[in-house]
Parts: C-alpha cells; sequence; structure tokens
C-alpha cells in the first residue's frame, strides 16, 4: 500500500482506518483520493453532510494547489462516482464530496420538499376567519404567529422558527384547534428529536385540555429501532397521518429526515418547528439552519389571502420567490424577553458574533453576568450557592414534588463532558462538598442525587433527557422520582435505565429544557466545540437569570466562532 503523507497524522483513528480502506478499494492509484476521504470521514464525524473542495485547495492540506486538477484525479479514481453512480463517494458539479449515503438522504430530502411544496385550499373558509377575529394579541405590528399558523394551514410543507419565548408551542396549540375546525377527522400527529422533548410538546397539548394526541420521538413513530434502523414506513407502506408536526426541528439530522419525507404519505403535510440558530443535530446535517437560512419570501397570492383572513398586511416579495416562498416563517417577536432584558441582549449579541455587544450588557446588567475566576473553589462556592435552595429543601425532608420543583429552578450548563471545568469536575466538586457535610455521595444512590436519563426506557415511559431525583420515601427507602403531568411518578431503583449524575450536565443535553437560572461553564483551553451556537443555546435555555462562567479569551473565542456545517440541501432546492 502505498505511503500516506504526513498531513493524515491529524486524522482521526476512524479518518485514518477509511482513508487507507479508500486506498485499498482504488488500488493504491492516488494518494490525493485517500487523503480527501479521510478529510472527508473527519468533516462527517464532526457534522458536515459533505466535503467543500474549495476548503481543502492549497499547501496545508499537501494537495494540489488546482481544484480542477484535484476533481479530474477523484473523478479517475475507482472510488468516486456522480450522480447516479453507486461507488462509495459521490462528487457533485459544485465541487462536494459526500459519502454516498448522506448524498443519497439529501438528495431524498430536497426532492420530497421539493414535491411538499404546495398550496392547500381552505375548506371552511368562513369558520377560518372567525377562528383569526376570536384570536387576540397585544401587538401592535405585524403578528408573526398568525402568519405563521396561516402558512401552516395553507401549505403541506412549512417552516416555524423562533427563539424562546417567540411563542411556538402557541402555536402548535393554536394549529390544532384550527386545523380540527376545518376538518374534524384529521388524523394529526405530534413528534419530536427526543424522548424530552415530546414528553414537554406532550405535556403542553394536556395542559390544554387536549388529552387525545399523544407525542412521540420520531424515532418511535417511524419505528426505528436499534434492529430496524430503516424504520417500519415507507413510500410503500406510508405513516397513516394527515398532518404531521414535528418540534425541535433543530436537532433533526440529514438521515433522520430523509426516513421522515419518505415515510410521510403523499397528501400529508408536515410542519417543522424549532430555532434554527440552535445547536444542530449531534449526527450530520443541519436541516432546519438550511431551510432558514435565506429572506423570507412570500407571493403575491400568500399576502392577498393572508389579508382576506386575518386582516393582516404583509408586502409581497418583489421579483421571483424560491420554492420555499411561502413556506418558512421566523417568529420576531419575543413574549418572555423585552428589549431590556439580559437574556435577550445577551442571545441576541451572541447570535450574530457581537463580542463588545456582550460586554456592553454585561456592564450594564444590575446583576453579575460573569465571573471571570475559574479556580475550583471559586465554581464550588459560585454553583453551591445557587444549589443552596434544593439543599436546603432535600435536608428539611420536604415532598418530593417539592424537591423536584425546587431543583429544576436552576442548572449548571458545561460545555465539555470530561475533563477541567465540565460537567465531570463539577459534579465531582459538589458531591466532595457534601459528602463533607455528611450526604452519603460516596454511595451509587443517596438521598437528594439528581439523575438525568441517558437512554429511552419505552417499559418505564422514561426517555434519555429526563432527569430526576433520588429521594427517601415514606417508607424511608430510597426510590427515583420524576415529574410527570404534574404528578410525582416513583421508580425502583433497580429499573431505573441507564442514568448519571446531574448537578452539571452539558448543553447539548439541554436542548429543550428551560431553567429559571443558568450557569455557563466554559473551559479554560480551547475547543472545537466552542462556537456561538452553543453559547446561544446555553444562554437561552435561561429564563430569568444567566452567568457565564468564562475567561475573556475563551468567551471572546466563542462568541466569534460560528460553525456552519458543509451541506449541499439549500443549492439543491434553489436548483
Amino acid at each position: 500500500m502505498s505511503e500516506l503523507k504526513p498531513r493524515q497524522t491529524d486524522f482521526s483513528e476512524l479518518g485514518q482506518q477509511f482513508s487507507r480502506f479508500i486506498d485499498r478499494l482504488n488500488h493504491n492509484a492516488d494518494i490525493a483520493v485517500a487523503t480527501i476521504a479521510g478529510l472527508l470521514s473527519d468533516a462527517v464525524s464532526q457534522g458536515h453532510v459533505c466535503l467543500n473542495l474549495d476548503y481543502i485547495i492549497g499547501p496545508n492540506v499537501g494537495l494540489c494547489d488546482n481544484k480542477e486538477e484535484l476533481i479530474t484525479r477523484l473523478k479517475n479514481s475507482h472510488v468516486v462516482g456522480t450522480s447516479g453512480d453507486y461507488k462509495p463517494l459521490i462528487l457533485t458539479d459544485d465541487g462536494l464530496l459526500y459519502l454516498y449515503r448522506y448524498w443519497l438522504d439529501e438528495q431524498h430530502v430536497a426532492k420530497a420538499i421539493k414535491q411538499r411544496c404546495k398550496q392547500i385550499e381552505i375548506i371552511k373558509p368562513e369558520q377560518l376567519q372567525q377562528d383569526f377575529a376570536q384570536w387576540q394579541n397585544e401587538i401592535d405590528a405585524l403578528d408573526w404567529q398568525k402568519v405563521a399558523v396561516f402558512m401552516a394551514l395553507t401549505r403541506k410543507f412549512s417552516v416555524i422558527s423562533g427563539g424562546p419565548g417567540t411563542g411556538k408551542t402557541t402555536i402548535v396549540l393554536r394549529l390544532l384547534q384550527m386545523l380540527h375546525g376545518q376538518h374534524s377527522e384529521l388524523n394529526i400527529a405530534l413528534a419530536a428529536p427526543t424522548g424530552k422533548a415530546a414528553a414537554r410538546l406532550q405535556q403542553a397539548i394536556v395542559d390544554n385540555g387536549n388529552s387525545s394526541l399523544q407525542a412521540k420521538t420520531l424515532h418511535r413513530l417511524l419505528g426505528i429501532t436499534a434492529n430496524n434502523d430503516k424504520g417500519r414506513y415507507s413510500q410503500q407502506h406510508p405513516l397513516p397521518v394527515d398532518v404531521l408536526i414535528v418540534d425541535e426541528a433543530s436537532m433533526i439530522d440529514i438521515s433522520l429526515m430523509a426516513k421522515l419525507m419518505q415515510a410521510l404519505p403523499e397528501n400529508a403535510r408536515l410542519i417543522l418547528l424549532g430555532d434554527s440558530q440552535q445547536l444542530a443535530s449531534v449526527e450530520s446535517g443541519a436541516v432546519l439552519a438550511n431551510l432558514c437560512d435565506r429572506t423570507l419570501q412570500f407571493t403575491a397570492e400568500f399576502t392577498s389571502d393572508l389579508t382576506h383572513y386575518t386582516g393582516m398586511e404583509l408586502s409581497p416579495t418583489e421579483g421571483h420567490t424560491s420554492i420555499l416562498g411561502d413556506s418558512v416563517v421566523v417568529l420576531q417577536h419575543s413574549y418572555r424577553f423585552d428589549q431590556k432584558s439580559d437574556i435577550g441582549q445577551l442571545a441576541k449579541a451572541v447570535q450574530v458574533g457581537d463580542v463588545q455587544a456582550v460586554y456592553s450588557v454585561i456592564a450594564d446588567s444590575e446583576l453579575p453576568l460573569w465571573q471571570q475566576q475559574l479556580e475550583p473553589n471559586h465554581i464550588l462556592n459560585h454553583v453551591f450557592e445557587q444549589y443552596y435552595a434544593y439543599f436546603d429543601t432535600v435536608l428539611s425532608n420536604q415532598d418530593a414534588m417539592r424537591c423536584l420543583q425546587v431543583f429544576d429552578h436552576y442548572q449548571v450548563l458545561c460545555a465539555l463532558k470530561q475533563g477541567p471545568h465540565s460537567v465531570a469536575s463539577v459534579n465531582a466538586l459538589i458531591e466532595r462538598q457534601l459528602q463533607k457535610q455528611g450526604w452519603k455521595t460516596h454511595q451509587s444512590f443517596y438521598h437528594g442525587r439528581p439523575i438525568m436519563v441517558t437512554q429511552n426506557d419505552y417499559r418505564q415511559g422514561l426517555f434519555n433527557g429526563d432527569t430526576g431525583l433520588v429521594l427517601a420515601d415514606e417508607q424511608g427507602h430510597l426510590r427515583a422520582c420524576f415529574k410527570v403531568d404534574n404528578t410525582v411518578r416513583w421508580v425502583e431503583l433497580s429499573r431505573l435505565p441507564t442514568h448519571e449524575t446531574v448537578f452539571a450536565m452539558t448543553i447539548h443535553k439541554s436542548q429543550g429544557s428551560e431553567f429559571d437560572k443558568v450557569s455557563v461553564l466554559l473551559p479554560e483551553e480551547e475547543s472545537a466545540l466552542l462556537n456561538r451556537e452553543l453559547l446561544y443555546t446555553a444562554i437561552t435555555r435561561a429564563k430569568k437569570h444567566v452567568a457565564l462562567l468564562s475567561t475573556e479569551m475563551i468567551l471572546a473565542k466563542t462568541i466569534e466562532s460560528q460553525h456552519q456545517r458543509e451541506s449541499g440541501l439549500a443549492g439543491l432546492l434553489d436548483a
């Protein structure tokens, strides 16, 4: 086998192995092809759907400086094909290189979205006018909530993006009401990427008096299991739904989106909700961000109908509108944070990468928002003070519901799971201090231990991301308790699925959660994980107060860094 260039020593272990595998398949004919395969493997591991050849031209990579020459070498290999070929790697005319499965997934998603970007006729126009007339609001300007609901009622495919407090849950509730008013026999399904997000969606529906619908994880809805990764449904055997509403869509990766689109019946409508500025999915792709990464466009026909049914006026887009015209709404108004809110201002400044604006918000705040001392004792003092109310609640033997409620007020969010300034280090700091105060934290289970479920368990009704507490019950026996439908549910410790201590959790794990107060801990060393999307997600988990625990250098670099995932989806939709 030919010797790989020194640049390959920077690959991950998986990247090195894949590079060698491709080199063998290519009969050791061209080392550049093997090197690019390793780069592609690592790019996919970082969440990219493909590798853009524009970014690997030059001396730093150790490949040729001429893109056309590089493309020719790739096309002349035995392992790279183009559209229609069945080869390990696929190269597009735009210079994007894919693993075959991701290329196919992206093609399926783009084709399915194009087919669904169609108008749906209103069945009961007078009823719809009445529904909108009865929807009172306190906004003087254009109500984007109403625009979003009208869009979802009149399109087969719609995307609604908005930050925290912009009313996405309200939109779901209004949609369900108005859909029922249009057609009482519609088969409506609710879903979310994770069990925790599905449970929160379910709770909102139940709190609104609707117990007939059951929100599920997308995997459960599609019948995807460890033994069946393709799922139970397909184009030949579609889901029995007329409308599918998916919340927290920012967490949907390209492969899951492909399975979802292929499983939907031809006439079903799909409504995606989420925050396109949040962290993208753990797996490859940033579907929601791709769909929202353009100026909103509305046709004259849509804006005319909007005025007719809602009384609101929206200016149509001049000139040609894209395939996603009339199908994407980005919510503009936050009902949770006003213009003076520290959290709202921080989120906006981080969102656009404005470091000085972040510093200004911190300087002008009446509350302390930033702690730069990151020695273990400083971190411990900070988080211990915030958790004092919870510790006091546990020690005073208050009931389980009260303990759960108090614990949910505050959370430490970390960028890293292991190492210094991580979830593991914060949990260890707190448990050592509690042990000094007489808590039995050296035991696997102890009274007051907070836990997070890390694996779905449908039999127990517990899902990845669910948090609960280990407490002594009325008989003095240690059991786990969780808040479900505003009641306490007890689970025997022996029946708990995989779980971990959760005085701190990763920012990734916090997606879909909300807390009154949040402390965000960033590492002292630079990390590829640090970017503004991560920080924005962490800040917007807080409803009342956020504290940033970071050095000045790391905070600035995190705000300035933007992780844009490579994908060809936007280009395919514009084609």
